[in-house]
C-alpha cells in the first residue's frame, strides 16, 4: 500500500502505571533490570520522581535508594536521552580507532562488542523509529529490533530514493515490527519483482509484494530527503524521537545538516587500516573553528563511548526545540550541505 500520510502505529503511548510498583523499599538495592524497566518508561521530569530518581547535585540524577554500580551507571548514561522531548534526533556509531565502521570488504561483526550491542539496543528501546540508508540495509541486512534488553521495536525506517534495496532484506520480510520504506519517484518507479509467496502482503507497485507491516511512503523529490525534512515528515506520523542507526553516510548527512541532537561514538581499540568510513562531513581549515560539543565519556568493556551533546551553544546552530520537556534542561537544529563519502561518493545514495 502506498500513500503519502498518516500514522504508523507503534501500538499505544507510553505506560507509566507501571511505576508504582517499581520503587520497592529504601532498603533494598536496586538492580540493573529493574532500573531500566524504571528508566525506559521516562519522558517527563514527573516520570524521573516517580520512577525514583533525585537529582545528583551536579546538575545529573541518581537513584533515590541503594543501587547496585550497574544500575547507577544506567541512571548516568540515559535519563538525558528519555528526558529530551518528544522530538530528538540521536545517532550511534560504533568505529575502529583509525575511524572505520567496517572493513574494505564490508565486515562489520563486530567492531565493537557485546556492551555497545547492549547499549545500541537500549537506544532503540528509547525511539520511536530507527533510521537507516538503503546501504545498510543492503550490505548488513538489518532486524533493527530490540532483542538485548527489555523494550519496545520502534517503527524502522529505510531510507531507499532510488528503490534499490531488496524485499528479500529482513526489516521486508520478518514482521518483527512496522516498517516505513521511504522512497522517491525514481524509487516507486524502480519497484519491480516477484510475488514472494510469504502470505499476506501489500502491492507496492505492478508484481511486487511486501508483508503487511510494511508502509511505502513516496516523497515527492530529493529535496524532501533533507534531514530536516524527513524528520518533519516522521514527526507528522508520530514518530519524533528518531535513532539514525546508520550507515557513516546516512549518519554523517545528519550531522552536516545540523539535524542531530545528540550523537553516541562508540570507539573499539582496533586498527583496520582502512575500511568503510565513520564520520565524513566538511571540515575546517583552522582548528580553532572545529565542532567540539559537550561530551561525557564512558567505558563498554574494552570499548569507549563518547555521548556528544549537539544542541547547546556553541555545538551547532539552532537552539532547544519548543517541545523539550521544561524539567529536563538535557537536550539543547537545520540546513543541509553537500558532503562526500571516501574518495568523492556523494551522500545523496544513502
Amino acid at each position: 500500500m502506498t500513500d503519502t500520510s498518516g500514522v504508523i502505529d507503534t501500538s499505544g503511548e507510553i505506560d507509566t502505571s507501571g511505576m508504582a510498583g517499581l520503587t520497592g523499599s529504601p532498603a533494598e538495592e536496586l538492580g540493573a533490570a529493574a532500573a531500566w524497566e524504571r528508566l525506559r518508561r521516562i519522558r517527563t521530569a514527573g516520570d524521573a520522581e516517580a520512577a525514583g530518581l533525585v537529582p545528583d547535585g551536579h546538575g545529573g540524577l541518581r537513584w533515590g535508594q541503594g543501587a547496585s554500580p550497574q544500575a547507577a551507571e544506567l541512571a548516568e548514561r540515559y535519563p538525558g536521552l528519555c528526558l529530551a522531548g518528544p522530538r530528538v534526533a540521536f545517532a550511534q556509531l560504533g568505529q575502529s580507532l583509525d575511524g572505520f565502521i567496517a572493513t574494505r570488504t564490508g565486515d562489520a561483526d563486530f567492531v565493537t562488542g557485546e556492551e555497545d550491542r547492549l547499549h545500541l539496543h537500549r537506544l532503540r528501546a528509547l525511539a520511536d523509529a530507527v533510521l537507516v540508508g538503503a546501504g545498510t540495509a543492503v550490505s548488513d541486512d538489518p532486524q533493527l529490533t530490540v532483542r538485548a534488553c527489555a523494550g519496545r521495536n520502534p517503527v524502522r525506517v529505510v531510507l531507499d530514493p532510488r528503490g534499490r534495496v531488496p524485499l528479500g532484506r529482513k526489516v521486508f520480510t520478518d514482521g518483527a515490527a512496522p516498517t516505513l520504506w521511504v522512497v522517491g519517484p525514481e524509487g516507486q518507479r524502480a519497484l519491480r519483482g516477484p510475488d514472494t509467496g510469504a502470505g499476506p502482503h501489500v502491492e507496492v507497485g505492478p508484481n511486487v509484494s511486501v508483508g503487511p507491516h510494511v508502509d511505502v511512503l513516496v516523497l515527492p523529490d530529493a529535496a524532501a530527503f533533507a534531514p530536516s525534512r524527513l524528520l518533519d515528515a516522521l514527526a507528522r506520523r508520530g514518530l519524533g524521537r528518531v535513532l539514525v542507526e546508520g550507515g557513516g553516510v546516512t549518519v554523517s548527512r545528519f550531522l552536516a545538516a545540523r539535524a542531530l541532537h545528540r550523537l553516541y561514538v562508540t570507539v573499539a581499540p582496533v586498527l583496520l587500516g582502512d575500511g568503510v568510513p565513520g564520520l565524513r562531513f566538511p571540515g575546517t581549515p583552522v582548528m580553532r573553528d572545529a565542532l567540539r560539543p559537550p561530551l561525557r565519556r564512558a567505558m563498554l568493556g574494552e570499548d569507549t563511548l563518547f555521548e556528544l551533546d549537539l544542541r547547546v551553544p556553541g555545538a551547532q546552530s539552532g537552539g532547544p526545540p519548543d517541545d523539550e520537556d521544561p524539567g529536563a534542561r538535557q537536550a539543547r537544529g537545520e540546513g543541509e550541505h553537500p558532503v562526500d563519502h571516501g574518495r568523492g561518493e556523494s551522500l545523496s545514495g544513502a
